[in-house]
């Protein structure tokens, strides 16, 4: 591979299965919190002598509200939003990436 073909394959440093990595780990990760909200449910993973379980809590429709104005929550949501049509210019261009995307999703 020469250095050109290399540069081209990286975004700001990041080559293209580490984009689809990271823009399919926030998009998974942002469609189950986007599900719980729509429920009024917030979760937390939790240690327990049995092994790793998942607490869930429901929380007024305000807190739900006010969570989806937050830095975090908006900024998440850009960063997918962005990240998506770059994914797919990638999978349409990069043959070799497509067995991967489907371990990513």
């Amino acid at each position: 591979m020469t250095q050109d073909t290399e540069a081209a394959e990286k975004y700001a440093g990041l080559d293209n299965k580490e984009i689809l990595l990271v823009y399919y780990r926030l998009d998974n990760y942002l469609k189950v919190l986007n599900k719980n909200l729509e429920m009024n449910v917030v979760t937390k993973q939790v240690e327990t002598p049995m092994g790793i379980a998942t607490a869930m809590k429901e929380v007024p429709k305000e807190h739900v509200e006010k969570f989806k104005e937050t830095e975090y929550y908006i900024t998440l949501c850009e960063v997918v939003n962005k990240l998506k049509p770059v994914v797919e210019i990638i999978t349409e261009c990069d043959d070799s990436i497509k067995k991967l995307v489907e371990t990513f999703k």
